[in-house]
């Protein structure tokens, strides 16, 4: 299989798993944060930018969310189409080099950007999200999701990672 070939067709399967386990993460709840979930979908658009490259992580992002926001009909997963792009792309960025750790760490940008927005248009209450509980919360997800980004990246590498980057 080609270069090219594996980079579409891994694109289309990483882009197809977020919506798939925005439907089995509901399941799976924030330990410190009552209501929340441990969103493990983000981990999809920060590996697609990690093995394919920028375009191929934003792409998984934002048509990621994108679908799952049809999917479920959440609006948080629509708000959520913006932040998961720029996220994926910036994995795609900092993994170039092939460092997994420094790819997962575009999961931080995630999380900002989706608190802002939901802040912003008021889907989450400022006083919520200034709370202590609620940074560590994020901060326990993030680590979370950070460390199967870096697990999953280490076992694929071989079969995945692109050194021509799109």
């Amino acid at each position: 299989m080609s270069p090219v070939q594996r980079r579409r067709i891994g694109t289309v399967v990483l882009t197809v798993l977020y919506p798939v386990f925005a439907l089995l993460v509901h399941r799976i709840p924030n330990p410190v944060v009552p209501g929340a979930v441990v969103a493990l979908n983000m981990v999809f658009p920060v590996l697609a930018g990690f093995f394919f490259g920028p375009c191929s992580g934003a792409l998984a992002g934002g048509l990621g969310a994108g679908l799952a926001a049809l999917v479920q009909g959440s609006l948080f997963d629509g708000l959520a189409v913006l932040p998961h792009a720029l996220m994926g792309g910036l994995a795609g960025r900092l993994g170039s080099r092939g460092s997994e750790m420094k790819a997962s760490l575009s999961l931080l940008l995630g999380h900002v950007l989706n608190l802002l927005f939901f802040v912003r248009l008021g889907l989450l209450p400022g006083a919520v999200a200034v709370r202590p509980d609620t940074g560590l919360g994020l901060l326990t997800e993030c680590l979370v999701e950070m460390m199967a980004v870096v697990l999953l990246g280490m076992a694929l590498r071989k079969s995945l990672f692109c050194d021509e980057r799109w």
